[in-house]
């Protein structure tokens, strides 16, 4: 019998992560008694015999494993398809919930439909601490275009307005709204903007992507990601991944027009710095151009709000006057 709600947790060699957060997930299922789940890990071709683990001490998991190695956004599109639940729930495998954070995400979905779509909401996802339950890491996020530019910027923790994405380590999702909108982009692996990338072109579309104050998860900020090198790596991928954001999805001819006059002079005054790191980002964001050209083209014929008429609802109204953060 089909469940409400499938809990999709991606997993490569995180057998120690699976048996430190797989009870909480457990706890948070049995809490919500109003509605029935299924909890799948979905192991992209790990080494570190995570499935035999699972079938030991977690018989209750559903294990399936992907063909190859898809990467996180293609592990996350391939489960998504196995599973039969018209809601789905994308998890982390580095997540512990509270005990109540599904009963508060579910409740927005409410009637779940077999065919989903009963409603206008395609995600919600709530507020993220650091494992040590008292560090906060991010919540509701805001978003602007300002010269030639896509800035993020957090709002209060309780803020309980609309938000301009759903965290992507664990989100609740309407599954047929996730496949029509095609899932996860693999033009960003291997990380970074899939998430914001999906929840806009939701938000384009008309549906309504949530953000649940009271359904609270925690984080494994692990230490490795600090080191320098990597750091940096990251700061590349992040900022290449907003000018393919910028391509794909910032339609209205204004701002378009903006991003092609000012990012010439910023690259400009970069270069008299000696900063490489945009030059850096978008030479490598240039070797995907094709991709979000294609992606442009498909949302030209799809989206039913502009992006002024997003970020205005995102940000009550005020996005024009937002300072930099």
């Amino acid at each position: 019998m089909s469940k409400d709600i499938t809990l999709i947790i991606t997993n490569w060699n995180g057998a120690d992560l699976l048996r430190e957060c797989l009870p909480s997930i457990r706890a948070a299922v049995q809490y919500d008694t109003a509605h029935s789940y299924e909890t799948m890990v979905i192991d992209d071709c790990g080494s570190d015999g995570s499935l035999d683990l699972l079938a030991r001490e977690f018989p209750w998991v559903r294990r399936e494993r992907t063909p190859r190695n898809l990467g996180f956004q293609g592990a996350n599109n391939y489960a998504v398809k196995l599973a039969g639940s018209p809601l789905v729930m994308l998890l982390n495998n580095d997540i512990k919930l509270e005990e109540k954070a599904l009963y508060f995400l579910a409740r927005h979905f409410d009637p779940i439909s077999p065919a989903g779509t009963a409603n206008a909401v395609f995600a919600a996802s709530g507020k993220i601490y650091g494992f040590d339950r008292t560090t906060f890491l991010y919540g509701n996020r805001g978003g602007y275009f300002r010269r030639g530019h896509f800035y993020l910027y957090e709002k209060s923790a309780d803020d309980a307005s609309q938000t301009l994405f759903a965290c992507g380590g664990a989100f609740m999702a309407d599954r047929k709204r996730y496949l029509e909108l095609g899932g996860f982009d693999p033009m960003y692996r291997p990380l970074y903007y899939e998430e914001i990338d999906l929840s806009y072109r939701a938000l384009k579309r008309g549906w309504e992507v949530l953000y649940e104050p009271d359904s609270i998860a925690y984080h494994k900020v692990r230490g490795t990601i600090a080191k320098q090198e990597k750091l940096r790596q990251i700061r590349l991928i992040s900022a290449r991944n907003n000018y393919l954001f910028v391509w794909k999805n910032i339609l209205d001819a204004p701002l378009t027009r903006e991003f092609m006059m000012y990012v010439p002079l910023f690259l400009l005054r970069d270069l008299f710095r000696l900063e490489p790191r945009f030059w850096t980002a978008i030479y490598m964001a240039l070797k995907r151009l094709p991709s979000a050209l294609r992606g442009r083209r498909a949302e030209k014929k799809a989206v039913r709000f502009s992006d002024r008429e997003i970020l205005g609802r995102i940000n009550g109204g005020g996005w024009d006057s937002k300072k930099e953060t």
